[in-house]
């Protein structure tokens, strides 16, 4: 790999871009490429009608006033992985646990109770309600989608109490699109993946990504391995009707080390510091450990557009095979889950009706063989539908959005589950955004949640700032990413409210960008499920901004922190500093470069997962061969 990269290095500079973005702001935007006996690209995105001509349809948002990260700012990121895509965002908050491909709980308002979209599509482990972000391929993410909070309970037959909609790549070239984006760290860190995207026979589109990503490990037994692969096939029947066969993969190996024994440690010295964070003489909980994940998801999707009426309807069916090996018992979880979907709309200059359906077939299974605790099989099988209407009213030019929505779900055998909310968005001066909402739904085991959201944004030219505000009563800390707890049983929420506050501020003056967000939680609940919380993070840094060599490198680089403070006073509050670089040349390569953990701070975020030490990491994402 070592050698890709000088390769690449070499021959950046003689690259010319062919791939355009769908996301030119943090608000999803349509693809701009038109389809035509000879493909055509426009640069205006004003289309004159032309005879024979094909305009592609593209996934649209869940909601037009989500929040976004599109893929421009993402490239600029220097991110390791799916689940660092999501630093900049409000309320957001990564529980890492220090070595690469572990699975890593993803905070969003407060909370892990996330439902994991697709392009509309749930993802999530059916049995464990849970998505490790490891298994999402990121370069095939044209943006994400964070909906609000009073929303989050809407999409898919589960009532999550967040949803997140990965919006896949949708693109069309004029000549066939290669791109390859390599990086690697110390400890064996290594990622490489391809995409190659072409169209044929005048109504076709072919693309398909490959991403290979590898971790030797620091600690015994956190090594890490994964292979992905996501097909699309695309067959524009008419201007109206667009037909996408797709097909993922992923196959991966990960040591669950567990963290450090902290306990044995404990036995032999009372500095616990002096041994936690050596991996050569740190004990780990688990040294033996071993899951390997499987997954093949199919889907058939048909983009329907006459004049005002717009459907998305899906076929769909995945197989997710996770096996545990290593230790006394063996445990293997097998879930089979064929759906459809249905997502149609129609709009008119003043209101938008909504209308969401969902049915799914499952069959959940986990097995163990254990005959000392004599633990019994877990077998499921069950039917779930619901239908969500969504009503929205576009009041002086769209100044005044206010929705009104409902969800009814019923599963096989139990009673039904519903959900009631109303939010309102306001756009005044194309610059400042307010938004509120609530909503009222059935959660877990039949507890009723509520949740509430305010906020208000800034968008300037130089200057972007939001400040927000949720509260969310009842909540249950119920999806966790291993299967050796005994998650399913949960009697009394452990965590009862919770109420957030966030603030967000970029700057730029001159050349000069300072970026800065701090979140804070309050939670209420017993005091075992309080001390590991995080109480308070903050993130941001100082970045120089420039365009160079005449106009040939768009560059930012300086210095980027985190912060983190727990709500027990039993865990240290930490801090880390990284040196980062990332250089856009010609638009077509992307140079990334990163000093981490710049004082070789030793710290843990997730008790007791120490953090990796001091260490550079570079990469390169070019486009090549067009």
């Amino acid at each position: 790999m070592k050698f890709f990269a000088a390769i690449f290095f070499l021959f950046c500079f003689n690259l010319f871009a062919q791939e355009t973005d769908t996301t030119s702001t943090d608000t999803f935007i349509g693809d701009t490429i038109t389809v035509t006996d000879t493909i055509i690209a426009d640069t205006t995105g004003i289309f004159t009608p032309q005879p024979d001509t094909l305009y592609p349809i593209n996934q649209t948002p869940l909601y037009d006033y989500s929040t976004f990260v599109s893929r421009r700012m993402i490239d600029i990121l220097n991110y390791k992985y799916t689940g660092d895509i999501f630093l900049p965002l409000s309320f957001s908050f990564l529980k890492d646990k220090g070595m690469i491909g572990q699975a890593n709980e993803l905070i969003l308002y407060g909370n892990n109770s996330t439902g994991y979209l697709v392009n509309g599509i749930l993802h999530n482990n059916r049995y464990r309600k849970f998505l490790d972000l490891n298994l999402i391929q990121s370069e095939s993410i044209d943006s994400v989608e964070v909906l609000p909070l009073p929303r989050g309970f809407l999409y898919g037959n589960d009532n999550y109490l967040t949803s997140v909609n990965f919006i896949e790549k949708d693109f069309i070239t004029t000549v066939p699109y290669t791109r390859i984006k390599y990086y690697e760290g110390p400890d064996g860190e290594a990622f490489v993946d391809g995409i190659f995207n072409t169209a044929f026979l005048k109504r076709f589109n072919f693309y398909f990504d490959i991403t290979n990503r590898n971790f030797d490990g620091v600690y015994d037994n956190s090594d890490f391995s994964i292979w992905q692969a996501n097909v699309k096939l695309k067959y524009f029947l008419s201007n109206s009707i667009n037909l996408i066969g797709s097909y993922s993969l992923v196959d991966s190996e990960t040591g669950f080390f567990g963290g450090t024994d902290v306990d044995s440690i404990s036995k032999i010295t009372n500095d616990i510091n002096s041994v936690l964070f050596d991996p050569l003489f740190a004990p780990v909980i688990n040294p033996d450990l071993r899951q390997h994940y499987e997954w093949d998801k199919f889907n058939l999707k048909g983009l329907v557009s006459l004049n005002n009426f717009k459907t998305d309807f899906n076929l769909y069916y995945h197989a997710e095979r996770e096996r545990y090996s290593g230790i006394s018992s063996k445990d293997e979880i097998k879930n089979y889950v064929s759906g459809a979907s249905l997502r149609k709309s129609y709009s008119h200059p003043n209101i938008k009706l909504e209308v969401l359906a969902s049915f799914e077939k499952r069959d959940l299974n986990y097995y163990r063989t254990d005959t000392i605790s004599g633990f019994n099989n877990l077998e499921a099988e069950y039917n779930l539908f619901s239908v969500s209407p969504v009503i929205s009213i576009y009041l002086l030019d769209s100044i005044i959005v206010p929705s009104i929505f409902y969800k009814y779900s019923k599963l096989t055998d139990y009673n039904s589950q519903n959900g009631l909310g109303a939010d309102i968005t306001i756009n005044l001066f194309r610059w400042i955004n307010l938004y509120t909402g609530f909503s009222k739904f059935d959660f877990i085991n039949e507890y009723e949640t509520t949740v509430y959201e305010v906020g208000g944004k800034i968008k300037l030219s130089n200057l972007n700032a939001d400040i927000r505000f949720y509260s969310i009563n009842k909540l249950l800390t119920s999806f966790m990413p291993s299967p050796h707890i005994s998650f399913l049983f949960i009697d009394e929420p452990r965590i009862k409210n919770i109420t957030g506050y966030s603030a967000g501020l970029n700057y730029d003056v001159w050349k000069i960008g300072f970026e800065g967000r701090i979140n804070y939680n309050l939670l209420e609940g017993e005091p075992e499920a309080l001390s590991p919380q995080i109480k308070m993070h903050a993130n941001g840094g100082v970045f120089y901004k420039d365009i160079l060599f005449n106009n040939n490198l768009n560059l930012k680089t300086g210095f980027a922190f985190k912060f983190f403070d727990f709500e027990s006073d039993d865990f240290n509050s930490a801090y880390q500093i990284d040196f980062t670089a990332a250089g856009i040349i010609q638009q077509t390569a992307i140079v990334y470069f990163s000093w981490e953990n710049l004082l070789g701070e030793e710290y843990f975020i997730v008790p007791y997962y120490p953090m990796r030490e001091r260490g550079v990491r570079f990469g390169l994402a070019w486009e090549l061969f067009n």
